[in-house]
């Protein structure tokens, strides 16, 4: 099981975010009340999965030994079309000697990360 803990203090919004392996800052913007010192929560969902598919991807293509050189992925996350549901809009590309097969495999491989099979099962609150 992943833990996380955070702590806010008396600076608006200011959120210190600590993990097994790191500490980071998440915060509002300016406009919204904050001081703009790191993603809001949102944001961080929307890296979690990035950076989820695009390690996927990685760690794939170097078993395979693939020529991959760089994998782009784009994340929006979408609430206001359909009220009551979350739409994450994802572009996956990549740089590199490939193959239009290799290609292909990547994108089906890039839909298996975990954060991606989290998000697409349902999920509980507690």
């Amino acid at each position: 099981m992943e833990k996380v803990t955070a702590k806010i203090g008396a600076e608006n919004y200011k959120t210190v975010v600590t993990s097994p392996t790191s500490e980071f800052i998440t915060d509002m913007p300016i406009d919204e009340g904050g001081q703009n010192l790191g993603p809001k929560p949102k944001e961080l969902l929307a890296a979690a999965l990035a950076g989820c598919v695009a390690m996927t991807v990685k760690m794939y293509a170097n078993r395979s030994k693939w020529l991959l050189d760089d994998v782009f992925v784009d994340v929006e996350i979408d609430t206001e079309t359909t009220p009551g549901t979350t739409i994450f809009i994802k572009k996956v590309s990549f740089t590199g000697n490939l193959t239009d097969e290799q290609e292909k495999r990547l994108h089906v491989i890039a839909q298996k990360c975990p954060i991606n099979k989290i998000l697409q099962s349902p999920i509980i609150v507690k």
